[in-house]
């Protein structure tokens, strides 16, 4: 209490806000949340959605970008390094992983990013204006002061043709995992080391398991599949998102209110399928169309799909919105496939196929493509990646390998490509930057930040901002891909490791012995391979 005399201090809520996010930071610096880079957050995706919808974003290139919340900067370092003119701030809580992130930027030589570790209710940008403003996984899991906050920089920091990218949980889905969420709570309350507490709620996961065995109904198949999902997380998913003292997920609807309150309005979605009703029975999409206002109309989605998770993008009151869409729209973005074939064209007839049969490149789901101009325009894409294409370019490459006019396949296939892209077939975005490379040079040289993150870690970006996972053997090969070793150098350098036992080489299944003489014939192809490889993983520059 304050002595005789004395004022007490007047209460101030963002620093009690505040005090709770402290006691909760030890956990990020005993087991660091993962730090990756965010295909759905990077700057080229956000403005090909905006221009989707009728804005003039700024060019990322050239762009001013904020992440809140941005760990080690894993999101941010692949960004600053592919665009130098453009400018980048990170801040964070984690005064350790603000270290990571500063000592990755200066081994980079990277001079367009800064990272500041200090709360956001403490942190002061003034006037200073962003054209992204990046928060994915943080407005969930901090208190209501600090989501207010989140929401104020993006009221009052987004330039005027600027695109908030805030991720979260949502209800109804969220609904069952609370469930289990507040099972492993009760039974870890007692546990403060963070190791600990993962390993006890695994111990409750597998105790639920066995106790629904005798068990039937709607409860035990909830229960199995959120139980079975979680088993296969890493610790530091299960300990951040589940097991953090805070995790408010809201209804869509109650987050927009609150945004709108900072003179925000909604965008779309990150993931664009999500908002198109013709994924959607006939019946429910005529009754949603039925409805003039988009928030109401994907709140009404959401309770359909028992959504769980929201990527939503966000702008200025004020901007000027198109929702009527036409293929002219796409003049400037460019495509990439999310599916590939599930079989290979026969040589030749590449020209000429009239239906082709596609799996995700994700999650195996399928489709199937028909009509001549649609499939050939479709290949030409895919002969293309991992490099983006224009639809001129798109229609360049197919009239080459077909007898159509490269106008009529533009025209054509710029109809479907509006229907490909809200059907998840086609990825969109802005960036043209050639800075990635198809053919393989006879010095290869790796994306640095990925080469650099490969030291440590499995996962890493590509330069479509995409996460590219190594083998054991390829993380290997990917230390020598520097643009100053031949492959001739880098059989020689991996010489060292087969005779160290650290690397094997397999032939039709079977593994060479280090000291075999077929190693000599055979370590050229594997390094050829591998190349290509990190090549098609888009892990190369020119």
């Amino acid at each position: 209490m304050p002595g005789a005399g004395t004022k007490a201090p007047p209460f101030q809520p963002w620093r009690e806000a505040l005090k709770q996010v402290l006691l909760n930071m030890t956990t990020y610096d005993t087991i660091p949340y993962p730090s990756y880079s965010y295909p759905q957050s990077a700057p080229g995706t956000l403005s090909a959605i905006a221009r989707i919808f009728g804005m003039q974003p700024t060019h990322v290139t050239k762009a001013r970008v904020l992440e809140i919340g941005c760990a080690s900067g894993g999101n941010l370092l692949p960004l600053a390094a592919r665009y130098p003119a453009a400018t980048f701030l990170g801040v964070d809580l984690s005064e350790k992983q603000i270290e990571q992130a500063k000592q990755q930027a200066s081994a980079l030589d990277l001079e367009n990013i800064t990272f500041e570790a200090k709360s956001i209710l403490e942190f002061d940008i003034k006037e200073e204006k962003f054209d992204y403003i990046i928060a994915h996984g943080v407005y969930s899991w901090v208190p209501a002061n600090v989501q207010e906050r989140i929401l104020e920089i993006c009221g009052e920091n987004l330039s005027n043709n600027g695109v908030a990218f805030v991720s979260y949980n949502t209800l109804p889905g969220w609904n069952a995992v609370k469930t289990i969420r507040d099972m492993m709570l009760y039974h870890t309350r007692n546990f403060d080391e963070p190791a600990q507490k993962v390993l006890e709620a695994r111990r409750i996961l597998n105790f639920v398991i066995e106790g629904l065995e005798a068990a039937s109904g709607p409860h035990k198949q909830i229960l199995e599949r959120e139980v079975n999902t979680l088993k296969e997380t890493d610790d530091n998913y299960l300990l951040h998102d589940h097991l953090e003292v805070i995790n408010d997920p809201c209804y869509f609807h109650e987050f927009m209110e609150k945004a709108g309150k900072h003179g925000l309005i909604y965008l779309g979605d990150a993931g664009l399928p999500s908002m198109f009703l013709g994924n959607y029975t006939e019946r429910v999409s005529n009754t949603l169309r039925q409805i003039d206002d988009t928030i109401r109309q994907e709140q009404y989605l959401d309770f359909i799909d028992n959504r769980r998770f929201r990527e939503t993008l966000l702008v200025k009151e004020g901007c000027s919105l198109n929702r009527r869409l036409t293929p002219a729209i796409l003049d400037g973005l460019r495509f990439i496939p999310c599916y590939d074939l599930s079989q290979p064209i026969e040589t030749g007839s590449e020209g000429t196929v009239e239906n082709l049969d596609l799996v995700a490149l994700q999650g195996g789901r399928k489709a199937n493509m028909i009509g001549k101009i649609a499939c050939v325009a479709y290949v030409a894409l895919l002969r293309a990646a991992p490099l983006p294409q224009s639809l001129d370019e798109i229609a360049a490459s197919a009239a080459d390998i077909s007898d159509i006019d490269k106008k009529v396949i533009r025209k054509e296939f710029g109809v479907l490509a509006l229907k490909l892209i809200f059907n998840g077939v086609l990825s969109v975005t802005t960036d043209n930057v050639p800075y990635h490379i198809k053919t393989p040079s006879e010095k290869p040289k790796a994306f640095p930040v990925a080469r650099l993150q490969s030291l440590t870690m499995n996962k890493v970006p590509n330069l479509r901002h995409e996460i590219v996972t190594l083998s054991n053997d390829l993380k290997l090969v990917f230390q020598y891909v520097t643009g100053e070793n031949s492959k001739e150098q880098i059989a020689e350098l991996l010489k060292e490791h087969i005779e160290k036992g650290e690397l094997t080489l397999h032939v039709n299944g079977k593994p060479l012995e280090k000291d075999s003489p077929d190693i000599e014939q055979y370590l050229p192809q594997y390094i050829d391979a591998r190349i290509m490889n990190l090549a098609n993983s888009a892990l190369l520059v020119g």
